[in-house]
């Protein structure tokens, strides 16, 4: 793994007197599950925040596949092909699993032939990274392990014009998940590397981590103090 698809460098982010993020830099490989380990506090989602445009550092840059990623801007992060499952559903709980889908990526009351494409795009998505969704399923009555499939599919299918996710963060992915559920997220990320997704994978569940990822960076207290391949 050579090819570099995302770079952080020197990231600090201050709230009042909390150093949340401490001039962080990491780099994440094509194809690579990279793990973010820390106690709860430890600055990791205030880094993948910073990452994915919600927040601003107060230093440093971020580059992703060579170029400037704009600060604060969840749609060039999209745009640029960084794509985000947060911990807790964002999802429509009154829309169909297609609608959520559609949302933010292009107007959902579209002549029919649009959201035929759309559907037909997401079973697609679906097939390839063996995510089994069913469209037209209300989310609110789905489980929340198939909200989360929703989510996934969601960041795969990307911005309006867009390719798609090629970097996903997973933000504490297993926290809400039963054991079978978390064994058919774990397949589903061997499917995505297998075909050069890279991934960012924030636990604090060392088992999962060892078991997922190819490369470990500890946080604490919002410095990156390890860093180190999983087999060490």
């Amino acid at each position: 793994m050579t090819d570099c698809v995302l770079r952080l460098q020197g990231i600090t982010k201050r709230f009042g007197a909390l150093l949340a993020n401490d001039s962080i830099s990491l780099d994440l490989q094509r194809g690579e599950v990279l793990a973010l380990l820390g106690e709860n506090g430890a600055g990791k989602s205030t880094l993948v925040a910073i990452l994915f445009g919600h927040y601003v550092a107060d230093a440093g840059r971020i580059e992703a596949f060579g170029k400037l990623l704009p600060a604060g801007q969840p749609r060039a992060a999209l745009d640029a092909g960084i794509g985000m499952v947060h911990q807790h559903s964002t999802l429509a709980d009154n829309l169909s699993v297609l609608d959520n889908v559609m949302v933010g990526r292009e107007p959902l009351w579209q002549p029919w032939s649009r959201r035929a494409a759309a559907r037909t795009r997401l079973l697609e998505v679906a097939q390839s990274f063996g995510l089994a969704v069913q469209p037209d399923a209300r989310v609110g009555e789905l489980s929340v392990g198939e909200r989360q499939r929703v989510e996934i599919l969601k960041a795969l299918m990307g911005s309006e014009g867009g390719r798609g996710a090629r970097i996903l963060i997973l933000d504490e992915p297993t926290a809400v998940l039963t054991p079978q559920e978390s064994e058919a997220l774990f397949h589903t990320l061997g499917q995505m590397v297998a075909q050069g997704m890279s991934i960012i994978f924030i636990s604090h569940k060392l088992d999962e981590v060892l078991r997922v990822s190819n490369r470990i960076a500890v946080l604490r207290a919002g410095r990156l103090v390890a860093q180190a391949s999983a087999s060490e």
